[in-house]
């Protein structure tokens, strides 16, 4: 195996998104333990980490960019698939062996872990699920549950961290569940918004086209068969939905004031630019409603991190650690997934 070839391995697996998961999984670690964790409970802590880095990678990236290795010339051309970086003999060849190192991992987990099986349980959903989501049989992101299928293999994530240390999901006044469905329905409106960037990219890339006496809210939407209005309506009211969840759970306090606070500002303020961007233009504003969207993301997360770990070190070493993990996510994504006008999807 070459350097050509490792280095296309590695973009396959888009370690940008493996690196983006990190912070939600660690402030869920904190929040459950409510302290740094101790040098012995790393044991298990290193190894989720690892196992869960695996997990992001095959399930959710190396099984994506193999599975759609004949679409991406328009969707993503930087795919190393596409560009030749990476044979698709290859690809198959690593996936089986990341899967297998999965299986392997989660054996040791349950070994170190004292048989924690409800952790098990829900590291082998977010696996299975990060799988279905882009391969045959299923290839759930061609169907109507894609962006329930994604965001609940992602959702996995905040839960096994609390679980690595935490026996229950409801300790804690079930502050976990309640966070996690909150993220689950976002990131369910995530998901569509996904999906109409890429109606907007087979618009553009002549794959389908405007009937003859319609508009553009009348065409389906790429990859959930709905007409745009409809997708766009889902995105709005759904991602709106998830943060009136915030202020019900402050009221029942399960979400403390300082968390409540954070998800309702910059947050919020982001879901609000997509939803009135989108209506201005459905789906000429795809790139910046995702843009968008995608900083609601972080800055939920963020927010997430940054209460857990707020009685463990100074806020100012919180926010050199956003900066860190911006900086680092960056500096990933220019090397794997490469931007500007020559990755752009084609334009007509």
């Amino acid at each position: 195996m070459n350097r050509r070839t490792i280095t296309g391995i590695l973009k396959a697996n888009s370690i940008q998104y493996v690196w983006a998961g990190f912070p939600v999984l660690f402030a869920a670690i904190f929040y459950a333990l409510g302290r740094a964790p101790t040098l012995s409970e790393w044991d298990s802590i290193g190894l989720i980490i690892a196992a869960t880095a695996l997990i992001l990678g095959t399930a959710s990236q190396l099984a994506n960019a193999y599975a759609d290795r004949d679409e991406d010339w328009l969707y993503v051309p930087s795919n190393p698939l596409v560009t030749g970086e990476l044979a698709a003999g290859t690809a198959r060849k690593a996936l089986i062996v990341q899967n297998i190192l999965c299986g392997l991992l989660l054996i040791a987990l349950l070994v170190v872990s004292d048989f924690n099986y409800p952790l098990i349980i829900v590291m082998v959903v977010g696996w299975c699920f990060g799988l279905a989501y882009s391969l045959p049989p299923f290839r759930f992101k061609e169907t109507l549950a894609s962006p329930f299928t994604h965001a609940l293999a992602a959702t996995m994530v905040p839960i096994a961290g609390w679980l690595v240390v935490e026996s229950s999901l409801v300790a804690q006044d079930g502050f976990i569940i309640a966070f996690s469905a909150f993220f689950f329905v976002h990131l369910v409106a995530f998901g569509v918004t996904v999906k109409l960037r890429k109606t907007h990219e087979d618009l553009n890339g002549g794959q389908i086209q405007v009937e003859e006496g319609k508009g553009i809210s009348d065409l389906r939407t790429s990859g959930l068969g709905l007409r745009v209005k409809t997708a766009v309506a889902i995105e709005a009211v759904v991602g709106l939905g998830a943060f009136i969840l915030i202020p019900i759970y402050w009221g029942l306090g399960i979400f403390d004031k300082e968390l409540s606070i954070a998800l309702l500002t910059l947050p919020l303020l982001f879901m609000i630019l997509t939803v009135v961007t989108r209506v201005r233009n459905p789906l000429g504003n795809a790139y910046r409603c995702g843009m968008f969207m995608a900083m609601a993301c972080v800055f939920i997360v963020f927010s997430f991190l940054g209460i857990a770990l707020a009685d463990i070190i100074h806020w100012a070493f919180i926010v050199l650690a956003f900066v860190f993990f911006t900086a680092v996510f960056a500096i990933l994504q220019r090397v794997t997934r490469p931007f500007g006008p020559s990755f752009r999807p084609i334009q007509v």
